[in-house]
């Protein structure tokens, strides 16, 4: 035996043996699990012994959704989460400006959520002018569907004198029809392409870091959409660095790679190159074609069957219509790739369950595991509908820590009361993968599973919880971070349960997250991760 991890509780998620005291690992495989005696008895010479001290483990948690590398690339920016006005957003960003001589250089800065503030309006070039009449400014929303910028980068893009019409994306004007400084959907490309990219070290370097916070989180795989991080044509360049990464031995957790491709074209040149799900490479692996299919809730994108009860002016912002989806879906579907498409509106849901049924019935394909990333705005009609075709849920329960403030006022009562609503997925036995959608929001999974099980806010005990009949139980939410993430990346025999045969990925935690109220599951700290029997992440 390499490894020997003993005196633990461990529960394992695995039926035969669901508590455990120790494990035995092998060339990074578990290779004996049961009582402390009887695992410590296999070990040679060379055998590290690894004491847990009594402490609480559970298989390694999976986050089945985010953007690694924009999460690695906010830690450059301007942090505005924690800004609690628009006045507030103008300090931070003038902060951030005496901090570092900015020169010609863009300020950019995000995190920033109007739903958080006393008054919950979208600032305007006025509002960032504040912050600089002479450097480019550009502040993105939390859900990084809009961003805001000054009347320099107006400037700078061009956009002061010429408003292209956009068939996915707004460019807002004033009611003199000048650009008011906010930019939605695919309009932020004006700004993005504005920029440079890293070059292929400095992302490797951005990509570790990220990879490290994560294990600090007691992650051990991810699925993360990076394609479209920086301007212009990067997939070549982030596969590249994630596979110098693995051949380094420099990548501590596991990849799984949500490739967003929106055009044929760009999905053909991607299969022509030998890519598609179930290509690996150590450590990286090729998941889903990622499509987007409509914004966020907060930003008013998400797309509807009805206007917005807040703005009847509009239903959102459709990126896709109903045959180019389908197109999408169908050269996917063909090509061999598995398919996670971001759906936030119940419009824009349904028009997904619309091609999957065409796709998925003239071309049938034996487990094909398509999915629906985020699945908020439903009724029962539309989940009855989404079970029958066996698709997964790519669920985020820490998304309503903000949006409960929102839901209603943006849908209406009588939709939000059956929004976000996990529990009618585990009735019918949907799978269900946890994940954060970072930077969104941060890829904790401790207070995600907080909100899952109770559906209240883990920054404010006086909050109520939100429906809690649509919650989950300990048990199925913990199956969502763990067994269910690897599932949804076709790698349910090699993790997502501390078993015989698979990888030792796993963490300890702080207490059992099983014994405690569940009030105080917020509060469990990660002490220690494990991936492939090596730890790489401790508190000691």
């Amino acid at each position: 035996m390499d490894t020997i991890f003993y005196n633990g509780r461990f529960k394992t998620m695995d039926k035969i043996n669901p508590e455990i005291e120790a494990v035995a690992v092998k060339n990074g495989i578990i290779t004996r699990t049961g009582k402390d005696e009887e695992i410590l008895a296999l070990a040679k010479a060379h055998t590290k012994k690894i004491d847990l001290g009594g402490r609480f483990a559970l298989p390694g948690f999976s986050d089945s959704h985010l953007h690694l590398i924009y999460y690695a690339n906010t830690k450059r920016k301007v942090e505005l989460s924690q800004a609690k006005s628009i006045e507030e957003v103008v300090d931070l960003c003038k902060a951030g400006i005496q901090e570092e001589d900015q020169g010609d250089e863009w300020l950019l800065g995000c995190g920033w959520n109007q739903d958080d503030w006393n008054v919950p309006v979208f600032p305007t070039r006025a509002d960032l002018d504040k912050v600089s009449e002479d450097i480019p400014v550009a502040i993105t929303r939390t859900c990084y569907h809009a961003t805001v910028v000054n009347s320099k980068a107006l400037e700078v893009l061009g956009l002061e004198k010429d408003i292209p019409i956009l068939s996915n994306g707004i460019v807002e004007v004033d009611k003199h029809g000048k650009a008011n400084g906010i930019l939605r959907e695919s309009a932020q490309n004006i700004i993005w392409n504005r920029m440079g990219v890293p070059d292929i070290e400095d992302l490797k370097d951005r990509i570790e870091d990220a990879c490290l916070d994560a294990a600090s989180k007691g992650i051990t795989a991810i699925q993360t959409d990076d394609f479209e991080t920086f301007t212009g044509d990067t997939m070549d360049l982030v596969i590249r660095a994630y596979k110098e990464l693995v051949s380094e031995e420099r990548l501590p957790i596991r990849i799984y790679q949500q490739c967003l491709l929106r055009t044929p074209e760009k999905l053909q040149g991607f299969l022509d190159k030998g890519y598609k799900t179930g290509y690996e490479f150590g450590f990286y692996k090729i998941g889903p074609l990622k499509l987007l299919n409509d914004g966020s809730l907060g930003a008013r994108t998400a797309h509807l069957r009805k206007p917005y009860w807040d703005d009847p002016s509009t239903s959102g912002v459709p990126l896709y219509d109903q045959e180019k989806l389908t197109e999408m879906i169908k050269m996917g579907h063909e090509n061999g790739m598995q398919i996670a498409i971001h759906c936030i509106g119940d419009a824009a849901i349904e028009m997904a369950v619309n091609s999957f049924e065409k796709v998925m019935l003239e071309s049938p394909r034996i487990d094909p595991r398509h999915g629906i990333v985020h699945c908020q705005i439903t009724d029962l009609d539309l989940i009855e509908r989404i079970k029958k075709l066996n698709l997964l849920i790519y669920a985020q329960p820490i998304f309503i820590r903000a949006d409960r403030q929102i839901i209603n006022q943006r849908v209406g009562t009588e939709l939000g009361n059956t929004s976000y609503n996990w529990r009618a997925y585990a009735d019918r036995n949907i799978h269900i993968s946890g994940g954060s959608d970072c930077p969104v929001e941060k890829f904790d999974s401790i207070p995600n599973i907080y909100c899952a099980v109770t559906g209240k806010n883990p920054e404010n005990d006086s909050d109520p919880p939100w429906h809690p009949e649509n919650c989950l139980t300990v048990d199925e939410t913990i199956k969502s971070f763990t067994a269910e993430g690897a599932y949804a990346a076709f790698q349910e025999n090699e993790r997502g349960t501390i078993s015989v045969g698979k990888y030792a990925d796993m963490v300890v935690l702080s207490g059992d997250i099983y014994r405690i109220p569940e009030s105080q599951i917020k509060n469990i700290q990660v002490e220690m991760t494990i991936v492939n029997g090596e730890i790489k992440y401790s508190v000691s």
